[in-house]
């Protein structure tokens, strides 16, 4: 991509940071006290935990004062944190599984009083009725939220430097944070204190942000803490991930010096004989690693990547492919990492609404109604459409165009100017000359990771840290011991060990069989690891950026700002929408859920019960929005950690995975939104038939109109 089609697509990103409405009506000042409060409340070790006896919690008595003065926007901005009481208590009981311990709302003891101000500047809330009473006060969220994510965006595409882009962004925000006076009320909103000592914004971002908010204390990364209560969120998720990767591809290095790889790529090439089969084998892997979308990124990714090699495709199809396959699968699946914690957003509001019989919904219902959005989870079922239309139809548009031109017809599956994730070091480790090539080394490590990860996820779920079986005997059925398994289990913890137990068995079959000794593998190993160092560094940046948008209030902000434009009709896209925007500017589908789930479970109910469309319907509908529209962003953005993943398990180039992803998923979103959302919400849920329909012809139709067989175009790649 030249330079001036880079600057006009940072311009356009940077009028979009313009164009964002502001969240400066009385209506939007009150949302945005309204979020800072909840957020507040509803933390597991927040004001509310010090409020149980004997199990037992107060409801909330709210009065809630905005200036200038609206009853109506008092009235509701009440209703919406009076509610936070028993979604904590409810909370904290669905996650600790049962017990006569688990906190409930306890209508006998008065209430707590809570006054609640919202000002010009600020919002402050007092907390009465606790041993000691509580205040808070917080500065409003304001655009200056938006600036690290717009940032580090526009610097990537523009100079083509992700690390150095990543730093700023999220050096920036840090400065930010700092010269706002860290949320307080009042304070200086001019970011030149913070520069007259830039020492202070590295240091926020070095030892608060990195240190403590992604790493973690160090004891935390084994998960050798103190026993905490079940139901308490573990730390250190980052550094596991960190620890996950480097103990994979250090299997993976002494997989390629032993053959493994090798071997593997022979075996697979029987089926993958070309670019077509190449392709449909990528995305075949990708849809069978459905239980989570990190293992997918890399072992799909390392899997296929020789291959795309061999049979003239790109890397950037392989990685989209690969990208596009693995949060959509693992998003859908009843059996993945991710629906314990898509579950866990929005079951304790969902007790506060009716089903379409008129009676309360229950926690256990939870479950059911993430079976009822499936048919209305557009986005990934599109997306994975598309990836075998393109595939099957042989079409391709845009930079993937050029880019799959480029490797059929010159030979180039990367680009000249490519800087892949992943060094040359475990590319370039063949194993020694006269070594089989057997598949056996590969396919075990791979298998034994599998089949390590689904037990661990099934041990650290099933089993409390004293190794009691701890799955309450009211349980009843295989689906519902699952579903309370992988609501407890500690995925990332699970993906750490099994990712060792990969290694060993890597290494145990090299030596074992006497192709490598000790110390070939623990120099495959170690160049494996040295070859991770620009993607780690990304990921952690990355990662930063995300918890310094946290801080500022980023998704606060876009959720007010929206606020105003919400109502029956348009709800569900306004918010698959906002969920794309939150999750591009922060890159994190989990943060954009846990923002919005909450908060939307209730408005689109009583929005929809207000209406012809109906409370329940409306309420699901808008659910799979939110799924659909993190998912959606999180393909598009740059500081993904999946997209970051996805360039390093197919030695991409990050930018260029970007670039030529984008294309695809906002057809895919178009066509969510005009073939889905659109007819849902004019015609009713019932018709979700003809979204089905409507949507893959679009498709289609775009491909074989706007699309070209890279295979058959004479044009060079440019």
């Amino acid at each position: 991509m030249n330079l001036r089609i880079r600057l006009i697509i940072a311009a356009a990103f940077a009028a979009v940071f313009f164009l964002i409405p502001s969240p400066d009506t009385s209506m939007g000042r009150a949302s945005l006290g309204t979020l800072k409060v909840r957020e507040w409340l509803l933390d597991e070790n927040g004001p509310l935990r010090d409020a149980i006896v004997q199990g037992g919690i107060p409801a909330l008595a709210v009065e809630y004062r905005v200036s200038p003065p609206d009853p109506d926007v008092s009235a509701e901005q009440a209703r919406d944190v009076g509610r936070a009481a028993k979604e904590w208590a409810a909370a904290r009981r669905i996650a600790k599984g049962g017990g006569s311990e688990e906190p409930f709302l306890d209508a006998n003891r008065p209430p707590l009083t809570l006054l609640i101000r919202a000002g010009d500047n600020g919002v402050q809330a007092d907390l009465g009725g606790l041993a000691s009473p509580t205040s808070k006060q917080w500065a409003y969220p304001d655009r200056g939220s938006l600036i690290p994510a717009f940032l580090a965006i526009i610097l990537a595409i523009a100079t083509q430097r992700i690390v150095l882009s990543l730093f700023l962004g999220s050096l920036v925000g840090a400065a930010w944070f700092l010269a706002t006076g860290s949320g307080a009320v009042g304070a200086d909103v001019s970011v030149v204190g913070a520069f007259l000592s830039p020492l202070t914004g590295v240091w926020h971002l070095l030892a608060d942000t990195l240190w403590s908010d992604i790493l973690g204390s160090p004891h935390t990364w084994l998960g050798l803490g103190a026993a905490e209560p079940v139901w308490t969120s573990p730390s250190g998720f980052q550094a596991r991930i960190i620890v996950f990767v480097i103990f994979l591809f250090m299997a993976i290095g002494v997989m390629s010096k032993s053959g493994g790889i090798q071997g593997m790529v022979q075996w697979i090439s029987r089926f993958a004989t070309g670019p077509v089969s190449t392709q449909v084998c990528t995305w075949f892997t990708g849809l069978l690693i459905f239980f989570d979308d990190y293992s997918n990124c890399i072992i799909a990714g390392t899997t296929m990547q020789p291959l795309g090699d061999k049979n003239g495709v790109s890397r950037e199809k392989i990685a989209y492919i690969v990208d596009s396959t693995a949060a959509p699968i693992a998003g859908l699946s009843i059996f993945s990492t991710w629906i314990a914690y898509e579950i866990t957003q929005y079951r304790a509001p969902l007790t506060l609404v009716t089903n379409e019989m008129g009676d309360p919904y229950l926690a256990s219902d939870a479950f059911a109604v993430f079976v009822q959005t499936i048919p209305f989870r557009f986005y990934c079922l599109f997306a994975l459409m598309l990836i075998g239309m393109s595939v099957l139809l042989r079409r391709d548009f845009g930079p993937m165009l050029r880019a799959e031109i480029r490797a059929r017809h010159e030979g180039k599956p990367i680009a000249d100017d490519a800087k892949p994730m992943v060094g040359r070091e475990v590319a370039e480790m063949q194993p020694p000359e006269g070594a089989p090539r057997r598949a056996v080394n590969g396919f075990l490590p791979v298998g034994v990771l599998i089949a390590v990860t689904l037990y661990l996820i099934y041990y650290y779920g099933a089993y409390d840290s004293f190794g009691n079986y701890a799955v309450p005997a009211e349980l009843d059925g295989l689906l519902a011991r699952s579903r309370w398994i992988l609501g407890q289990s500690s995925t990332e913890k699970a993906l750490m060990w099994s990712a060792l137990w990969a290694f060993i068995t890597a290494a145990v079959l090299a030596v074992g069989q006497g192709i490598l000794s000790v110390a070939d593998v623990a120099s495959s190993a170690a160049r494996a690891a040295k070859s991770l160092s620009i993607a780690i560094v990304i990921l952690m940046l990355a990662w930063c950026i995300g918890e310094t948008c946290k801080d500022l209030g980023t998704a606060f902000y876009l959720t007010a700002a929206f606020r105003d434009l919400m109502s029956a009709a348009l709800l569900p896209i306004l918010m698959f929408l906002l969920a794309g925007l939150i999750a591009f500017a922060t890159g994190t589908s989990y943060g954009t859920m846990a923002i919005l789930l909450p908060n939307v479970v209730v408005l689109s109910h009583t929005i929809g019960a207000e209406s012809d469309f109906g409370g329940p319907a409306l309420m699901i509908l808008t659910i799979g929005s939110v799924l659909e529209g993190s998912i959606f962003g999180d393909h598009c953005s740059p500081i993904s950690d999946t997209t970051v993943l996805s360039s390093l398990g197919t030695r991409c180039d990050h930018l260029h995975h970007v670039q030529t992803q984008i294309p695809y998923a906002l057809l895919a979103m178009g066509a969510a939104t005009l073939c889905g959302y659109l007819p849902m919400v004019v015609l009713g849920t019932s018709w979700w038939w003809l979204s089905m329909l409507l949507g893959p012809a679009a498709l289609a139709g775009f491909l074989l109109v706007f699309g070209r067989d890279p295979s058959k175009a004479s044009t060079p790649a440019s």
